[in-house]
């Protein structure tokens, strides 16, 4: 029997309803699994040699695409109708209400000189808000996921940010983001804050320098003009957390290029006055 206009209506409604559940299950098995894939091509590959290293902007590895497309494969096959943006392929499918904001190897630099900092980034926003944020990192055996709602993990066991309040007892990590003139990296963040902190570092991930935030492993993070795909499960792994992410003019967070400071909250003000020297 054929159905009415009215069964086929109620029939769509249902088959696009948003669950988010069943997109955290997704994703976070898909994380795992890009994990797994990329754990192989990690100890498959010979050791990093000279002629491979470049600047961070300039890395790019045959990993990276496969691993692009591999993610957007699967995430086509069990979500058709849904928006996905990544840092190698771009915007995907961009009628919908469902975006997946994708960085299928963050830390390309670190994986081409056998460095284990090294993520998948997966980020899930509806209606024009962060719900989900899925940062795999398979070398270092763990799995930082936020919902929106419902705090942050790491391996299943939920983390907050750090207690720390004095900028002098922080640990600060940055990284260049989108900036390609060191020169302005150096007057924004090493002249204004390497001696003003307990240590200040880089790992070589965004991702990962947001959930060391998130974690408390870190207290605050700072970059410029970093793209959506590097950071947007990180924003919502620190807001989860107990963390604010902010602009440089103190503005929220949203899926466009940015200079942003993420912080545990109590040092927010004080990183912010810094920013300008």
């Amino acid at each position: 029997m054929l159905l009415g206009a009215r069964e086929m209506r109620r029939m769509c409604y249902y088959t696009t309803m948003f669950n988010l559940t069943s997109v955290q299950t997704f994703a976070t098995q898909l994380a795992h699994q890009a994990g797994q894939l990329l754990t192989q091509a990690y100890h498959a590959q010979e050791a990093a040699q000279a002629s491979r290293r470049a600047s961070p902007k300039a890395m790019k590895l045959i990993e990276d695409t496969t691993m692009d497309q591999w993610l957007i494969q699967h995430i086509q096959q069990h979500y058709p109708d849904h928006h996905i943006i990544t840092e190698e392929s771009g915007a995907v499918n961009p009628m919908s209400d469902t975006v997946w904001i994708i960085d299928p190897i963050d830390g390309s630099v670190n994986f081409s000189t056998h460095n284990p900092f090294v993520a998948i980034s997966l980020a899930v926003m509806h209606q024009n808000e962060l719900v989900l944020g899925v940062v795999e990192a398979p070398l270092l055996g763990e799995q930082f996921v936020a919902r929106r709602g419902q705090g942050a993990t790491v391996n299943g066991q939920l983390v907050h940010v750090s207690a720390t309040a004095q900028l002098s007892q922080a640990y600060l990590v940055s990284c260049d983001g989108g900036i390609t003139d060191r020169t302005q990296v150096f007057s924004t963040t090493i002249r204004n804050y390497y001696d003003q902190v307990t240590d200040f570092r880089k790992l070589g991930s965004a991702a990962l320098e947001c959930a060391w935030v998130a974690s408390g492993r870190a207290d605050a993070y700072i970059t410029m003009a970093i793209d959506p795909w590097d950071v947007a499960a990180g924003v919502l792994l620190i807001q989860e957390a107990g963390g604010i992410v902010t602009t440089f003019e103190g503005r929220d967070w949203e899926p466009k290029q940015l200079d942003i400071v993420c912080s545990n909250g109590l040092l927010h003000h004080a990183v912010m006055e810094r920013l300008w020297g």
